[in-house]
C-alpha cells in the first residue's frame, strides 16, 4: 500500500519515481485507488481507508461533489496519468530463486510455479485482501520457497509481546508489514544473495 496510510502521499510518489531500480508490489489500496481514478466514483471505503486525504494531496480540496459522491478530474489529467502509469508498473507478485513477494496472500492456485502464472488478474487482486493471520497455519505456504508478505501488521501475530510490529518469521513465511500507519515503524528484510536459505529449526529460521 503506497497511498492512503498517510499525508505525504505526493512525496512517497516522488520517492519511488527516482529509485532507478526497483520492483513494486502492487497492493489492496492501489485496486481501489485505480478504480476511483478510472470511475471518478466515491465509495464508502474510500472514506474509511484514508484516499480522502490522499486525493486531498495531490488534487487540493474541494473537488468532491458529495451530492452524488463524485470527482470531476478534468484539468487533472497530468496528474491522474501520472498516477495510473506509476500503479500500472506494479506487479502482482515476484518470484526469485529462493523466495515469493506477495500483497496479503496467494491465490488458490499460486502454491506451484504454474499456478501463480495461471492466476487471473481477478485472482491476485482476491488474493490481496487475504490475511496472514487467517491462511497461515503453522505449514510451509510453500514446498520449495519462502514466502514474504504483508498486508496485515505483524503485531497482530499470536503469541506476540507487548504488540512488537518488528518482522515476523514463521515456517517457510516472513511478514513485514509493520502497521507503520500507527507504529510509524518500517521493516526492512535484507537479502544480501540468492542463496540464502533457512535453518532448519523447525518453527522459524533466519
Amino acid at each position: 500500500d503506497y497511498f492512503d496510510r498517510g499525508n505525504e502521499n505526493v512525496e512517497v510518489l516522488k520517492f519511488f519515481e527516482r529509485l532507478k531500480y526497483k520492483v513494486l508490489l502492487r497492493g489492496n489500496h492501489e485496486d481501489m485507488l485505480l478504480k476511483l481514478l478510472h470511475t471518478g466514483q466515491l465509495m464508502q471505503h474510500h472514506c474509511i481507508n484514508g484516499t480522502i486525504a490522499t486525493l486531498d494531496n495531490f488534487f487540493g480540496k474541494n473537488y468532491v461533489d458529495y451530492t452524488t459522491n463524485t470527482i470531476d478530474f478534468s484539468g487533472k489529467t497530468s496528474t491522474v496519468d501520472r498516477m495510473i502509469e506509476f500503479m500500472e508498473e506494479t506487479v502482482d507478485y515476484y518470484e526469485t530463486a529462493n523466495f515469493v513477494f506477495v500483497h496479503g496472500w496467494l491465490p488458490k492456485t499460486g502454491k506451484t510455479v504454474e499456478g501463480r502464472r495461471k492466476a487471473s488478474a481477478e485472482d491476485w487482486e482476491q488474493a490481496r485482501w487475504l490475511k496472514w493471520t487467517e491462511n497461515y497455519d503453522g505449514q510451509r505456504p510453500l514446498e520449495d520457497k519462502i514466502l514474504v508478505c504483508g498486508h496485515v501488521p505483524t503485531f497482530f501475530a499470536p503469541d506476540r509481546d507487548q504488540g512488537s510490529a518488528d518482522l515476523f518469521f514463521g515456517n517457510g513465511l516472513v511478514v513485514v508489514d509493520a502497521g507503520t500507519y500507527d507504529t510509524k515503524q518500517i521493516n526492512v528484510l535484507v537479502l544480501e544473495n540468492e542463496h540464502f536459505m533457512e535453518k532448519a529449526d523447525g518453527d522459524h529460521f533466519s
